[in-house]
């Protein structure tokens, strides 16, 4: 069983964008070179929305990953960015990518919100949109 790890970030202002797409090339990089890692994609929707997905080959490996830097240092600056910031995670038994729509429903079914300071009324109720824009994402 694979250990799966998704995210949707919403960036509250145009502002940010620059700060948050360095950290987010960053963490990509360490993503690459940390044990455990089996693959990921990431896509950026309509309305500076920011999917992630992350395939493990044990829980234990992504939260070595988690504390490390810079995704540590990127995610103290996160509730500052966000007004919506959503996370869930799964186990499947392969380490296929699944459908950003099967993303999607995790996430409104069973996301845990986290911590932003200016929450979205979206944010609260987890009523955002479908993902519209599926041709901008990439695997790494």
């Amino acid at each position: 069983m694979y250990f799966v790890s998704g995210t949707r970030l919403r960036l509250r202002s145009l502002w940010f964008l620059p700060a948050f797409m360095k950290s987010n090339n960053a963490v990509i990089k360490q993503l690459k070179i940390t044990g455990g890692f089996a693959g990921g994609k990431e896509l950026m929707d309509k309305g500076l929305v920011f999917w992630t997905l992350t395939i493990w080959e044990q829980e234990s490996d992504m939260k070595v990953f988690r504390i490390s830097e810079p995704h540590r240092k990127a995610m103290q600056k996160l509730p500052d960015w966000c007004n919506e910031a959503t996370y869930a995670h799964w186990l499947q038994k392969d380490k296929e990518f699944p459908e950003w729509s099967f993303i999607y429903d995790k996430m409104v079914a069973e996301g845990k919100v986290s911590k932003v300071r200016n929450p979205s009324e979206k944010h609260v109720s987890k009523s955002f949109p479908p993902i519209k824009w599926k041709k901008t994402g990439r695997a790494f």
